[in-house]
């Protein structure tokens, strides 16, 4: 598993160097900076809203209520269908 991962890496690195070759040094420094730039803007958008959204809680809590299994008047059997009344077959 580790030689797979290894291997996967070592192919992401290839690649990555090959389109990276075929760029001048002011693109790539413009590629740099540009990803840079998205991915601080993210960054500072998700801690922003994160903490802003501290305050206002928006998922209500419900209490933990009882379950009624068998409900008044309604006994549900599973196997009553499967029941033999011996007041029948009585002879």
């Amino acid at each position: 598993m580790k030689r797979i991962i290894k291997e996967t890496g070592e192919k992401a690195d290839n690649r990555l160097r090959r389109a990276c070759d075929g760029l001048s040094p002011q693109r790539r420094l413009v590629v740099v900076i540009s990803s840079l730039t998205a991915f601080a803007v993210m960054a500072v958008y998700m801690a922003v809203s994160s903490v802003y959204g501290m305050g206002s809680p928006e998922i209500e809590v419900e209490h933990i209520r009882q379950i009624k299994f068998n409900p008044p008047g309604m006994y549900h059997d599973s196997i009553n269908h499967l029941k033999i009344n011996n007041d029948d077959h009585d002879e």
